[in-house]
């Protein structure tokens, strides 16, 4: 693992990273918003990934886990 780079933390995905980014910019004021704001703006992409993938491949697809898991992030906010 390369950590040169992140100050001793393991590196973020590229979608984890444009996620924060939209938090940080303001763009965003929550997690949940700025993860809905991030699958509309690859909604192209999750479905190019599902014409294009066996479906096992796709369900473990880093923008595909997030567009399921987004579907429970109120219940997941509402334990806290």
């Amino acid at each position: 693992m390369n950590i040169a780079h992140t100050h001793g933390r393991p590196s973020q995905s590229p979608v984890q990273s444009e996620i924060d980014s939209l938090l940080l910019s303001g763009k965003a004021t929550t997690m949940a918003e700025a993860e809905r704001l991030f699958l509309d703006a690859h909604l192209r992409d999750i479905a190019e990934l599902a014409q294009r993938l066996p479906d096992e491949e796709f369900r473990r697809h880093e923008l595909v886990r997030l567009l399921l898991a987004h579907g429970s992030r109120p219940w997941e906010d509402s334990l806290q």
